[in-house]
């Protein structure tokens, strides 16, 4: 019988649990998927420069075949010129070598972002209420 009363909950670090998620994550991966999956994340960062100032700035992961573009931005003063598009372009080029078949990220749908995300040929894929700071985000995302 269960006795829920003996459980404990405490701070973990990532040494102390590595062993415990291997074993299970492999028997989940193979419950769902049919069979083990390495959940390897890639990180990867470029920059734009101009005249050897940088003046924009990506980053993103690769996992699983999916790319997450944690954060894109461009110096105020040089938006609109395409250097959004190239370094969005890079990280499309990036996933497609790495075998990723799909690009999402967060924004909110109000800020000027979401026009430029749709000019890239992404999609509104789900709304998120009370998000970031308890503002309405959006996840945008396009297969590659």
């Amino acid at each position: 019988m269960f006795n829920k009363n003996m459980i404990n909950i405490d701070k973990a670090t990532e040494k102390e649990i590595k062993e415990f998620n291997r074993k299970e994550w492999r028997k989940a991966d193979i419950e769902h998927y049919g069979r083990g999956i390495r959940w390897i994340g890639k990180p990867f960062i470029f920059k734009a420069k101009e005249n050897g100032k940088i003046v924009g700035s990506v980053k993103a992961k690769y996992e699983g075949g999916v790319i997450y573009v944690k954060n894109i931005i461009v110096d105020e003063d040089r938006r609109g010129r395409g250097i959004g598009r190239k370094l969005m372009e890079r990280v499309e080029k990036e996933g497609k070598k790495i075998g990723g078949h799909k690009i999402y990220l967060f924004t909110m749908e109000k800020w000027g972002s979401s026009k430029f995300y749709k000019g890239l040929g992404f999609r509104k894929t789900a709304d998120l209420k009370k998000h970031f700071l308890k503002r309405d985000f959006a996840i945008y995302s396009k297969l590659i």
